[in-house]
């Protein structure tokens, strides 16, 4: 009697541990899973939703790429911009000083018309002190 308790309280056992565990499962059939409650292999499954959603990926990545395009180009029209105005401070850094350099050249070409050089003015000034001294003679 003792031995028909035992067996009857751990086959229970194991029928409640085995309904707990699988409730809705119907079990095994020939040794592979029911496949009934995977909701993507279903013949019953709505696919509206994953198309939806794999559209929805769809528009993110694009509008993604899109600013990254947008991002891109800003970044190089900036750069070229950069350049640009780069090159255009050089020019006209060049022109203000040709033009400084050209007014330095006439400057100094006006002194040499106005002022006699040094030599010009010893020859002068002997000739000069040539002709004061055979005057006073």
């Amino acid at each position: 009697m003792a031995k028909r308790l035992i067996i009857l309280s751990l086959a229970t056992t194991f029928l409640a541990v085995g309904c707990v565990a699988f409730p809705e499962d119907g079990g095994y059939y020939d040794g592979r899973y029911d496949d009934r409650h995977d909701r993507n292999y279903g013949s019953g499954y709505d696919y509206r939703y994953e198309r939806e959603r794999d559209r929805q990926r769809w528009e993110y990545q694009q509008r993604q790429n899109r600013l990254e395009l947008e991002r891109k180009k800003r970044e190089l029209e900036r750069r070229q911009w950069q350049q640009n105005h780069q090159k255009q401070s050089e020019w006209e850094r060049k022109k203000r000083e040709q033009q400084h350099q050209s007014e330095q050249g006439k400057r100094i070409a006006e002194q040499k018309r106005n002022n006699p050089s040094n030599w010009e003015r010893k020859s002068v000034n002997l000739n000069a002190n040539v002709s004061n001294s055979s005057v006073k003679r």
